[in-house]
Order: C-alpha cells, then sequence, then structure tokens
C-alpha cells in the first residue's frame, strides 16, 4: 500500500489464464496509485502535522487538496484517471460536493460526455445548487477528492434520493479510511491511505501539546 514516505513498487505477476481480468485490474489500480502519489508530492500537498479535520476527527497527516486544484495539469490528470474507473457504470450525470470536488467531478463528466451537477452546504443541509434541471438526471456518480469517514457523501447520497436519483456508484481521489468505507455502493479510488485519526479526547497530538490547526486556515486553534 503507497504511503507518504514510500513510492509504488514494480510488481511482476505470473497468473493463471482465468486470472488474466484480476491481475490486469490490479496492475491497473497500481498505475492509478502511483499516479495519484507522484502529482501530490509534485505539488506538495501532502502535509504534516496536527489538523482539524471536517469529520471532526484529529490528524497528523493531511492532503491539501487545494494545491492540486490549482495546477489545471494535474487536476485534469487525476480526473481522466478517475473517468476511466467510472466509465463502466451506466449513469446520466456526474455529481460534485461543494466546493473542492466540483473540478474533479466537472473534469469526469467532460471526459465522459455527461451532464454535470454539484451539491452544496446551506443552513447545514447539503442540498442540489438551485437552478440545476434535475428531471433528467436519473442516475448517477458522485466524485469526491479526499475521503475519511465518508460523511459528505452520505449526505450526498441521502439529497439524491430525496430527489428520485439513484446512485450507482462513487469515484474518490484519496480513501483515508485505509479501504475500510461502506456506503453500500461501489466505491473507485485512485490512492487508498491508512492515516491515523484520533477523536479530539482521545488525540496523541493533544496529548503532546502540538498546536493543532484548521486546513484552509492559517490561524491555530
Amino acid at each position: 500500500m503507497p504511503s507518504f514516505a514510500g513510492d509504488i513498487h514494480k510488481i511482476r505477476l505470473q497468473v493463471e489464464k482465468d486470472k488474466e481480468g484480476e491481475a490486469k485490474e490490479l496492475l491497473e489500480g497500481l498505475e492509478d496509485a502511483n499516479l495519484c502519489t507522484r502529482i501530490l508530492k509534485e505539488e506538495n500537498a501532502l502535509m504534516e502535522g496536527h489538523f482539524l479535520l471536517t469529520s471532526g476527527n484529529h490528524s497528523n497527516r493531511y492532503i491539501e487538496k487545494i494545491k492540486v486544484l490549482q495546477s489545471p495539469r494535474a487536476a485534469a490528470a487525476l480526473a481522466q484517471a478517475l473517468a476511466k474507473r467510472m466509465e463502466q457504470y451506466e449513469f446520466d450525470t456526474v455529481i460534485g460536493p461543494a466546493y473542492g470536488a466540483i473540478v474533479l467531478a466537472y473534469e469526469v463528466a467532460k471526459t465522459l460526455d455527461k451532464s454535470f451537477i454539484f451539491t452544496q452546504r446551506k443552513d447545514g443541509e447539503m442540498i442540489f445548487r438551485s437552478g440545476f434541471d434535475l428531471s433528467k438526471t436519473k442516475k448517477a456518480i458522485v466524485i469526491e477528492d479526499i475521503v475519511s469517514t465518508g460523511g459528505s457523501i452520505k449526505e450526498v447520497l441521502s439529497s439524491a434520493k430525496d430527489k428520485g436519483i439513484e446512485i450507482v456508484a462513487c469515484g474518490i481521489l484519496v480513501d483515508r479510511s485505509g479501504g475500510k468505507l461502506d456506503l453500500e455502493i461501489p466505491l473507485q479510488s485512485l490512492l487508498t491511505l491508512e492515516v491515523p485519526l484520533w477523536a479530539p479526547d482521545e488525540c496523541e497530538m493533544c496529548k503532546e501539546g502540538v498546536p493543532l490547526v484548521r486546513p484552509g486556515s492559517s490561524d491555530k486553534i
């Protein structure tokens, strides 16, 4: 499994004839993980410290997705890799939760020639942005950037259900849960990492007195 400090090592697979498809899928997954890791490093998006995540948990590692999205070249390359993963599903629309995933979701929709819509948080609730015509949206995929607990995706699933939209799968740039997410729909992630997460009252960094930072802000908490 790729980590912040390590690179993906190329492997040679010797498989039986009936396992060739499985081997090809594994190799493609390693290529995607290698691509994602390389771009995150190139854009200096891998950070270490003491961070407050949107889930409310604390972590000693953080992926600053804004640094990736600031580079159209990097964002397009990652979106194309996600699009290749998602083209196996039948859907008419790509949904991106605001704000970080909007760029990736739009690029995936453009690559696959699908419609695009996004959700936003209003008064604490995840809703579809007003103005979108949802009448032709029957089946959709969700594209998300960085996922730890899957909370935002669950909110999108709930909003979609309320609108009669079936979510058939979700594409994720980085799964920080170590592959432990269970959202009851197929998940495709370019990179899977097992990153330490602590509840505030159990945080090792807090016990060590390391200042807590809310990502996206220069202020310490």
